[in-house]
């Protein structure tokens, strides 16, 4: 998840030119801009991102100090958690049935718009929600209409085709008729 694909995806987002990102000898992530200087670390290099960009999601990102808090904890969440989690069976499924009760009475992760807390979580758990079958979406039904509505964003999405979130699944397994 912070790896250099997610870094540009996120850059493409906010309208910054990623730079040169790559793996240092660490393996960290790290991020060289066109002025030469070089942050490392997934949440640090967002936050240089949002200082570069003039997107409503990197201005929804520092409104405030404590908005700027809120979103770099859900960014290192995302990086400590989410992302490693999806990736075993028990806790992923632990992970969704979290967002999905967050997402309850929310429509973002902080705030009342989107942001790089938003950005983080979609591309960490896009791999897992891709493997959700139809009747999984629908028992996480709150986390499901999140991640639509990012995924409906260009700007998200970046030409990638969009996930199916249609709640009329049976359609496909009853086409005969009963009597």
């Amino acid at each position: 998840m912070c790896d250099v694909a997610t870094v540009q995806k996120i850059a493409n987002c906010l309208g910054v030119n990623p730079g040169k990102v790559q793996l240092n000898e660490e393996q960290v992530v790290a991020r060289t801009s066109g002025q030469n200087k070089t942050v490392a670390g997934f949440a640090t290099i967002l936050e240089s991102l949002a200082r570069e960009s003039k997107s409503e999601t990197a201005q929804n990102s520092t409104v405030s100090r404590e908005v700027q808090a809120q979103v770099y904890q859900w960014i290192e969440f995302a990086v400590l958690y989410v992302s490693p989690g999806s990736k075993d069976k028990h806790v992923a499924k632990q992970l969704l049935a979290d967002f999905n009760k967050l997402f309850i009475n929310k429509s973002y992760l902080v705030g009342h718009f989107i942001t790089l807390a938003d950005l983080a979580v979609y591309y960490a758990i896009y791999d897992l929600v891709k493997s959700l079958s139809p009747l999984d979406k629908e028992n996480y039904l709150n986390l499901s209409r999140w991640f639509d509505h990012l995924q409906q964003r260009p700007d998200i999405h970046q030409g990638e085709p969009l996930l199916n979130f249609t709640t009329i699944y049976l359609h496909n397994w009853a086409t005969g008729t009963h009597i």
